[in-house]
């Protein structure tokens, strides 16, 4: 079966979402041959993957996941990583200031892979347990309405994958699936696409998926973040339509702003940017953040549009509800005990 499916991939053709999903539980259960399973997975790659594809292997992933059950609608704002911008971790800070305006927000990430520093690896360098059980991040997600959900403890079967794509060195169709992976049913989201050519992909992939409103958002540069010193291109997903725009930062009243003010580095510089924003200092890091949060604002309903969501973005940070959340989300996943 498989020689049919790189057969009929090598060739250009794309796989039906059938032939997608099989392929992909034949190789979550090592039953491909390397050379075989690379062939696959580079030539998708070389074509570009397609909605189909992408949603069969995101199904047949998901079907193996570690749950996290909740019973709110919840939220989370990540990117497919790989614009190689190394900019600070914009993705992160968005989620605590949401969360800080009263969406409940389940952070699905991990450590770096294109990146310096990554979800992961910031959050615990800020004290933050990643390591805590399904049963505490739902519990901990209901409490103080945000949580952080390390990829590798819910998605264990990838591991039989990971030796080839680290041999292969290249993108492949894995690179895509992680933000559409969250082990919470979500009903927004938010994610940031590096590649240009797969945002109607990954859109079209978010609308099969039955979320209430999301976002698809492909920066100036490249940035898988919505850019804050530029102009970003926009696709809407309600349940049934598709809704595509631009969006100008400098005419929403951004200025002066540079992709090199936007850069992270190592764990400590990140950590000085993370903070510094939570501290409400007036720093370009501050405008990445509130332009990202306003939207993922607006698509959880709680702003009538990004302007509105700016400035509850701005008041969360000012206010030190942002700020506070993070030590709730310190103290929680570490003690179990909220801090009011």
């Amino acid at each position: 079966m498989i020689d049919r499916y790189v057969k009929k991939v090598v060739s250009g053709e794309f796989l039906t979402y059938d032939e997608a999903y099989k392929g992909a539980k034949m190789l979550l259960k090592g039953e491909v041959p390397e050379i075989k399973a690379a062939s696959l997975l580079a030539a998708m790659r070389t074509r570009k993957e397609s909605s189909h594809e992408i949603l069969g292997f995101v199904d047949a992933i998901y079907e193996e996941a570690v749950k996290v059950k909740v019973d709110m609608e919840v939220m989370d704002t990540c990117g497919t990583g790989g614009d190689g911008l190394n900019t600070f971790n914009i993705s992160t800070l968005t989620a605590l200031v949401v969360a800080a305006c009263g969406v409940p927000v389940a952070k699905h990430g991990n450590r770096a892979v294109t990146g310096k520093v990554g979800s992961a690896d910031i959050l615990e360098n800020l004290g933050v347990n990643i390591n805590i059980s399904p049963d505490k991040a739902a519990f901990m997600l209901e409490e103080i309405g945000i949580t952080f959900l390390f990829a590798p403890h819910y998605h264990p079967i990838l591991k039989e994958v990971a030796p080839l794509r680290k041999a292969l060195g290249f993108p492949t169709i894995f690179n895509f699936l992680g933000p559409l992976l969250n082990p919470c049913s979500l009903s927004y989201q938010v994610m940031g696409v590096a590649d240009a050519s797969m945002t109607g992909k990954i859109a079209e992939v978010l609308r099969e998926m039955g979320l209430k409103r999301a976002m698809v958002v492909h920066g100036e540069n490249g940035m898988d973040e919505i850019s804050p010193q530029g102009r970003t291109d926009i696709l809407e997903v309600g349940e049934e339509v598709i809704y595509a725009y631009k969006l100008d930062a400098v005419e929403m009243g951004f200025h002066h702003i540079t992709l090199d003010m936007l850069k992270g580095g190592d764990l400590k510089r990140n950590r000085d940017i993370f903070l510094g924003v939570l501290e409400g200092r007036r720093i370009p890091a501050r405008q990445a953040v509130v332009i990202n949060a306003g939207a993922a604002l607006k698509v959880a309903g709680r702003a009538r549009d990004i302007n509105e969501g700016i400035k509850m973005a701005y008041e969360a940070i000012d206010s030190g509800k942002a700020r506070e959340k993070l030590r709730q989300m310190i103290s929680y996943s570490r003690d179990g005990v909220v801090v009011c």
